[in-house]
């Protein structure tokens, strides 16, 4: 009786032993995830904030050339009245007038400059649009979905496309279409890649290995992320995975229809803005 009691002490000591590993391993995942959820957030914050910038420089720009397309004609206007009068003040409104010919000229190159770039990365955008959906054409209405939002490339794939309900192990039918992608990024590096898992409001019930949905999306993002590394044309620096939940739905109705929208996985493409971010920090 006594062995049977040591026996049972020794087997519950390691279940105990192995559930407190499984515990710090699944608790090292999840900061882990978060340290990733929050580097994402602050990229897509960063992205939206250059678009704010852009915009708003170019507005200004040619606002002010506007401006000073006025200011200096109507300082010709004033400079040849005073030549006819002989007046002394003259020279004086000469090289004004030759600041602001200057000033206007610096203002037309930079808005210039600046709506070519804008132009190049909307090109780039739609090359990469093309390609995506050159590789992807035999998945789109089964779904995929492909389109061009907030200046960035968006390859939407719903749940029943990649993954079973509550599951992150990834279907064989979607993991095709994640390597066709993989291999349209192995041959554009000039591409950087997001991807978001994203989930319905349903409450999703703690298995042991998960504790909820945020859980859920964020390990479904590293699922796929993980697969695109496969291909190792694909350098891991290029890649973020994030889990929003369901904090971000694209339908916030409580219908099943709307819940099944938002259960996706959202691989976002975006070139690289290396050239438009040190054009934004010269007019600074």
């Amino acid at each position: 009786m006594k062995k049977i009691v040591v026996l049972a002490l020794v087997v519950w000591a390691a279940a105990s032993c192995v559930s407190n590993k499984k515990f710090n391993s699944m608790k090292a995942e999840a900061l882990r995830l978060e340290g990733e959820l929050a580097a994402s957030k602050g990229r897509l914050d960063d992205l939206g904030e250059l678009n704010d910038r852009l915009t708003a420089e170019k507005m200004k720009l040619a606002s002010d050339t506007t401006r000073l397309g006025e200011e200096l004609r109507a300082g010709k206007k004033r400079y040849q009245q005073l030549l006819a009068d002989g007046s002394a003040e003259s020279a004086r409104m000469l090289r004004e007038l030759e600041d602001k010919e200057m000033a206007l000229n610096d203002r037309s190159r930079r808005v210039a400059e600046l709506e070519g770039m804008l132009k190049s990365r909307e090109e780039a955008i739609d090359a990469i649009r093309r390609k995506v959906t050159d590789a992807l054409t035999g998945f789109e209405g089964k779904g995929l979905s492909i389109s061009i939002r907030n200046g960035n490339v968006y390859v939407s794939m719903d749940d029943k496309l990649l993954f079973r309900s509550g599951s992150f192990d990834i279907d064989p039918n979607g993991a095709r279409a994640v390597r066709d992608l993989a291999g349209v990024l192995a041959q554009n590096p000039d591409i950087n890649v997001m991807v978001e898992g994203h989930t319905d409001d349903v409450p999703y019930r703690s298995n042991g290995q998960l504790r909820d949905n945020l859980d859920l999306s964020a390990k479904r993002a590293t699922t796929v992320v993980r697969l695109l590394l496969e291909n190792k044309g694909i350098a891991p620096s290029r890649i973020i995975a994030a889990g929003r939940g369901e904090s971000l739905p694209v339908d916030p109705d409580k219908t099943a229809e709307a819940r099944a929208k938002n259960r996706r996985t959202e691989i976002i493409l975006t070139p690289k803005l290396d050239e438009l971010m040190q054009l934004m920090e010269k007019q600074q």
